[in-house]
C-alpha cells in the first residue's frame, strides 16, 4: 500500500479546477501541462500552468505559470512565476514563489530561503516560517499553531488556538487566540494530525525578537499583555470575544478584515472535515463504505430517519438527564447517600460519552458521508479509472460542500438537508438488526 501512486490526468485536472473556485482564483483560459510522475528535476524549465500529483511530489525546476501540487508529501525547492495551490499531509516550501500560495495540510514549513512575493493563505493544523523567509503582502492563518519566526510585509489575520511570533510584520496584526490555560483545539492534549509536528502550548507568545510595524490587535478569554515581549508601533488592543465589549477606539474592521475572517472560517471548516474525513477513511473504511452505499440505495428513507433520528437524539438525551436526576434524588430520599452519586456519576458520564459521539455524527458524520457521496460521483465522470479515489472523492466533495454551505440561505438550507441525509444513513446502517447493503444481495 506503500509507494508511489500514478494519479489520474484528468482527476488533477478537476481536482485542481475545484480548489481554483475555493480560492477564487481567476486566470485567462490557456493550455496546461500535467506531469507524468512526481518529480520535477532542476534544471527543468515548464513555461505553462503546471498539475503534479504523487505520493511524495518534489519540485527543483522551475514553472513559468501556477502549480498545482498535491501528494502525501510536497516539497518545492524550484521557482515557481505564477502562484502555488498544494494541498498535502506535509507541505514543504524552499524555494521562490512570485504569486501567492495556497496551502492546506497537516503541517507546512516555509523554509529560510524561501521568498514568497504576495499572499499565503493557510488552513490546517500547524504553519511555520523560518528565520529569513519572506512573505511581501499579507498572511492569512485559520489553523491550531503558528510559529512565525520568518518576515511578513504587510498584514497578519489569523485565527489560532497558538502563536509565537519571532520575525517582522510591517504592518497590523489581527488574531483570535486561544486560552493560554486550555487546549483550545477541542481534541484531546496528546493528539496531532499525522506528518504534524508537536503541538505548542495555547495561546500568544510575542519574542523580543519580533517586531510589529502597527497595532496589534488580539482577541483572546484572557488578556495576555505580559506575553507581548516588544512594544508594537500603533499599540496593543485587547478585546474579549464578545462584540458589546468592544472599545469606539478600536473601529469596525475595514471590508477586507471581514472578508479575511470569512476566508479563514471557511479554511477552519474545510480543515476540520478533511481532517476528520481522513481519520475516519484511516480507521473504520468499511463503515464509511456502508454508509454511502445504504444513502446511494434508500436516500428518501435516510432523509426521514435522519429527521426521526436528530428529534429523538436530543430530546432523549434531556429524558435521560432527567431521569438520572430523579434516581439519584429517589435513592438520596431512601438514605442510600452513597449509591445515589455513584448512580448520578456515572450517569452522566456515560451520557456524556454517548452525546458526545452523537453530536458528532450529526456534525460532521452526515457531512462526510454525503460530501464522500458527491466526491465519488464527481470522480465517477472525471476520472473513472483513478487510482486511490476514497482519498479523491473525500478531498473532492468536501471542497464543494464548503463552497455551496458558504452560500448565505442556501448554504444553511443545504446545511440541514445533508444533515438528515447523512445520519439517517449512518442510523440505518448502526440501528439493531441493520444490514449493509453488502449482506442484503447476499
Amino acid at each position: 500500500m506503500k509507494g508511489t501512486r500514478t494519479f489520474s490526468k484528468y482527476m488533477i485536472v478537476g481536482l485542481a479546477l475545484t480548489l481554483l473556485m475555493v480560492f477564487g482564483m481567476a486566470n485567462t483560459a490557456r493550455a496546461v501541462e500535467i506531469v507524468d510522475g512526481n518529480h520535477i528535476p532542476a534544471g527543468q524549465v515548464i513555461d505553462d500552468d503546471v498539475f503534479i500529483g504523487g505520493d511524495t511530489v518534489t519540485v527543483d525546476g522551475t514553472v513559468n505559470g501556477d502549480l498545482f501540487a498535491f501528494g502525501n508529501s510536497v516539497t518545492i525547492n524550484g521557482v515557481v512565476n505564477g502562484s502555488l495551490v498544494a494541498a498535502g499531509q506535509t507541505i514543504q516550501i524552499n524555494g521562490q514563489v512570485n504569486g501567492s500560495v495556497y496551502g492546506g495540510s497537516s503541517s507546512m514549513v516555509v523554509g529560510e530561503s524561501t521568498t514568497i512575493e504576495r499572499n499565503l493563505y493557510y488552513g490546517g493544523f500547524s504553519l511555520e516560517t523560518k528565520p529569513g523567509s519572506q512573505i511581501s503582502q499579507d498572511l492569512l492563518v485559520g489553523a491550531y499553531q503558528a510559529l512565525l519566526s520568518g518576515d511578513v510585509g504587510r498584514d497578519l489575520q489569523a485565527g489560532l488556538g497558538a502563536l509565537h511570533l519571532n520575525g517582522a510584520i510591517g504592518r497590523i496584526v489581527r488574531v483570535e487566540i486561544g486560552d493560554p490555560g486550555s487546549t483550545a483545539t477541542g481534541m484531546p492534549t496528546f493528539f496531532t494530525p499525522p506528518g504534524a509536528p508537536a503541538m505548542a502550548d495555547p495561546g500568544l507568545y510575542v519574542g523580543d525578537g519580533a517586531k510589529i510595524g502597527g497595532k496589534l490587535t488580539y482577541i483572546s478569554p484572557k488578556n495576555q499583555d505580559n506575553a507581548v515581549q516588544v512594544e508594537p508601533a500603533g499599540g496593543i488592543v485587547y478585546q474579549t470575544p464578545q462584540p458589546s465589549q468592544t472599545t469606539a477606539s478600536d473601529p469596525s474592521p475595514r471590508i477586507e478584515v471581514n472578508a479575511g475572517r470569512w476566508f479563514l472560517s471557511r479554511l477552519r471548516d474545510l480543515a476540520t472535515l478533511l481532517v476528520l474525513g481522513g481519520l475516519v477513511l484511516w480507521l473504520i473504511p468499511g463503515y464509511l463504505t456502508r454508509w454511502v452505499d445504504k444513502l446511494k440505495a434508500e436516500p428518501w428513507p435516510s432523509a426521514g430517519w435522519g429527521f426521526v433520528t436528530l428529534i429523538v437524539g436530543y430530546a432523549g438525551a434531556l429524558l435521560l438527564a432527567l431521569s438520572i436526576i430523579a434516581l439519584a434524588i429517589f435513592l438520596g430520599t431512601i438514605t442510600l447517600g452513597g449509591l445515589a452519586r455513584t448512580v448520578a456519576g456515572l450517569g452522566f458520564t456515560s451520557l456524556g460519552f454517548a452525546f458526545t459521539i452523537f453530536s458528532l455524527g450529526v456534525s460532521y458524520g452526515s457531512k462526510l458521508v454525503v460530501a464522500f457521496l458527491t466526491g465519488q460521483l464527481v470522480m465517477e465522470k472525471l476520472a473513472p479509472q483513478t487510482t486511490n479515489p476514497k482519498f479523491w472523492s473525500l478531498l473532492a466533495g468536501v471542497v464543494i460542500y464548503v463552497i455551496i454551505r458558504s452560500i448565505p440561505l442556501l448554504g444553511w438550507l443545504v446545511g440541514l438537508a445533508v444533515t438528515l441525509f447523512g445520519l439517517g444513513a449512518i442510523w440505518l446502517v448502526l440501528r439493531p438488526g441493520g444490514k449493509s447493503p453488502e449482506a442484503v444481495a447476499a
